[in-house]
């Protein structure tokens, strides 16, 4: 029988990617779940045998999903992604990024399931480019500081009860069907609705990856159970955001729409933002190969055709 695979966060934009490659490649069946009432994939769906609505850091309800469809992995990617700095975002971080993951690893200890973990490359903070996995950690921001204690909380859980996991510390992902305040997607909307974009000067670096690529990254650990471990998920090339925005502006084809400098930079910018992904390389045969250009492009040509469609 195909094996079974619980992705948590399923209505988000990875959840969402996920699921739709699944679904067109076959040979793996999928529980989702989410605090959203229903699924709502951007594509395919139909390997998707069972849905659970609930919040992961309610005992209760992770009763509920314990007792339901057993499975083989955990794709846990259900999260909070904010790095505001007030009390109320500081609780919901905490419940929904650290007490999930906790009960969740229980879950997995029970079922002597593997738990894959898309982490972050914002745990290694201010640290020289590019990052590579033997740094320690320095996460800057709560949000961060979350990623990383669940990191520890894997590694406790593998160490003490046998639990298998595999820990992604990822890029910033961008790509079709994305939506929201990050960076490319907001930066792709203003420019395509001829709205003005502000932003700081864009000195800062960051390592974009186009989700395609990470799919691929989460296929291939899928496929392969002896895979373990911590792995950076990244190109190895760093744009400018100013770059980026002015790659964008030239592949929508509109001029004088980006404002540099009209944002001031945040007290505690992250500068270098950089990752160093030649473990994974090694030891999966896994890169990056779309470049920002053509990434930018897809995404543009996703949510034209979505404009049209009046979604």
């Amino acid at each position: 029988m195909d094996p079974v695979i619980l992705i948590t966060g399923a209505n988000g934009f990875v959840g969402r990617s996920l699921i739709d490659f699944l679904s067109a490649k076959g040979g793996i069946r999928v529980m989702a779940t989410d605090v959203h009432p229903n699924l709502i994939p951007f594509g395919s769906s139909s390997a998707v045998i069972e849905y659970l609505s609930g919040d992961l850091s309610d005992r209760a309800f992770m009763d509920r999903l314990g007792n339901a469809q057993p499975f083989d992995t955990v794709v846990h990617l259900a999260a909070v992604l904010s790095q505001a700095a007030d009390m109320p975002t500081y609780f919901s971080i905490m419940n929904s990024n650290i007490q999930a993951t906790f009960l969740l690893l229980e879950m997995a200890k029970k079922k002597n399931a593997r738990v894959i973990f898309p982490s972050t490359a914002l745990v290694y903070g201010g640290q020289k480019e590019p990052f590579r996995e033997d740094m320690p950690t320095d996460p800057g921001d709560f949000y961060a500081l979350s990623k990383s204690m669940c990191e520890q909380l894997i590694r406790f859980y593998g160490n003490k009860y046998g639990v298998r996991s595999v820990i992604f510390r990822i890029g910033i992902l961008y790509g079709p069907s994305q939506t929201g305040v990050m960076f490319i997607p907001a930066l792709v909307s203003a420019l395509l609705s001829g709205k003005e974009f502000p932003m700081t000067a864009g000195e800062q670096t960051r390592d974009f990856v186009f989700i395609e690529d990470f799919i691929q990254a989460l296929n291939r650990v899928i496929q392969d159970e002896t895979v373990s471990g911590v792995f950076n998920i990244g190109t190895g090339h760093a744009p400018t955001l100013r770059e980026t925005a002015l790659a964008a502006e030239k592949v929508i084809g509109t001029t004088g729409k980006i404002k540099l400098g009209a944002l001031p930079y945040r007290e505690h910018e992250s500068w270098e933002y950089c990752l160093n992904s030649g473990k994974v390389e090694r030891e999966l045969g896994w890169r990056a190969i779309t470049g920002l250009e053509e990434g930018l492009s897809r995404t543009v040509d996703y949510s034209r055709q979505r404009m049209k469609a009046g979604a």
